[in-house]
């Protein structure tokens, strides 16, 4: 009987330690299968746009002369815009910024992303932004096409830079291609006061364009005046005009200069005395056409002006006519 009892406690000791091990080995698979789930996914590879537009963007911040690079991208449209911070090195900065995109991975890169989109070849454009100068004001854009010669983007950077340095203009906006330009150029408020006229604006631009090797003829140039609506300094420093009515004084105006004009401009020197400066509609060339006020037809519209469009305090002085040749003061007080 002891005997048969040993030989009973002996299976229930090999049957817990059956059950033991098993259990063992759950544990194990179960932290083996956590260890798994728990385990990092490998980071996602980088980007081959963002990684060359970055590179690019380092390599162009080492170019001496060259201002604040930017680059932008809308569907097909790749543009780098750089600013010239030193208009005497134009040409060699244009040349070293164009080399660096050439020698970079962002024209491949860009090239091979718009390949799964696009049935199109992207487009690539340098534009050039003139020191001083908003992004969204003057600037000259360039294609950048394979196989573009880079000096001759250089150079036409250079004479661009060269036409946006005259006194009295607003640095001409427009396009190279082919060896032409298409511009626009502003002459703004105090240009107008020095006598700056488009039609003399224009041939220096040509001449610029001729001592560049260009043929000026291939080229487009358009002038225009740019003046603001009112300021109180020369210098274009702007005025609150709120309150005052200006936005109809150019009928009664209109009516008076005839069917030639253009803008006006109202000068604010104080907080009394209002000048008004008539701006005339331009001639194909440039040139500023005649208007037809007259020292009586001024008294009567400053009349109308005074009473209905101004300020009991205020007073209207003078209107100022620009002409081609100068300008014109007519004493407009009531």
């Amino acid at each position: 009987m002891r005997t048969a009892r040993r030989a009973h406690g002996t299976s229930r000791t090999r049957t817990t330690t059956a059950r033991g091990g098993a259990l063992t080995a759950l544990v194990l698979l179960g932290a083996i299968l956590l260890s798994a789930c728990t385990t990092p996914a490998p980071p996602p590879a980088a980007d081959p746009v963002e990684t060359s537009t970055a590179a690019l963007r380092e390599q162009l911040l080492q170019i001496e002369g060259l201002a604040d690079p930017a680059q932008t991208r809308s569907g097909l449209d790749y543009e780098l815009q750089i600013t010239i911070a030193d208009p005497d090195r134009a040409e060699e900065v244009t040349r070293e910024a164009v080399d660096a995109f050439f020698a970079s991975d962002v024209r491949d890169a860009i090239t091979q992303e718009v390949a799964e989109t696009y049935d199109s070849a992207p487009r690539f454009q340098l534009s050039v932004i003139p020191a001083g100068s908003e992004r969204t004001g003057p600037h000259l854009d360039l294609v950048m096409a394979s196989g573009a010669d880079t000096q001759t983007l250089a150079d036409a950077v250079a004479t661009w830079t060269r036409m946006g340095q005259i006194d009295g203009v607003v640095p001409p906006s427009g396009s190279f291609e082919a060896s032409a330009f298409t511009i626009t150029y502003s002459v703004d408020f105090a240009g107008l006061l020095a006598g700056v006229r488009p039609t003399a604006v224009t041939a220096q631009l040509r001449q610029i364009l001729t001592d560049g090797g260009y043929d000026a003829a291939a080229s487009t140039i358009t002038g225009v005046i740019s003046v603001p609506e009112a300021v109180n300094t020369v210098d274009g420093e702007g005025k609150s005009v709120q309150g005052t009515r200006f936005a109809r004084v150019f009928i009664p105006l209109k009516a008076a200069v005839g069917p030639h004009y253009g803008s006006v401009l109202y000068f604010l020197p104080g907080d009394e005395i209002v000048d008004i400066y008539v701006i005339p509609a331009l001639a194909p060339d440039g040139t500023l056409l005649p208007l037809e006020l007259t020292a009586e037809s001024a008294r009567a519209v400053g009349q109308v002006i005074q009473t209905e469009h101004l300020y009991t305090s205020w007073t209207l002085r003078d209107i100022i006519v620009f002409t081609q040749d100068g300008m014109q003061t007519f004493p407009a007080g009531a």
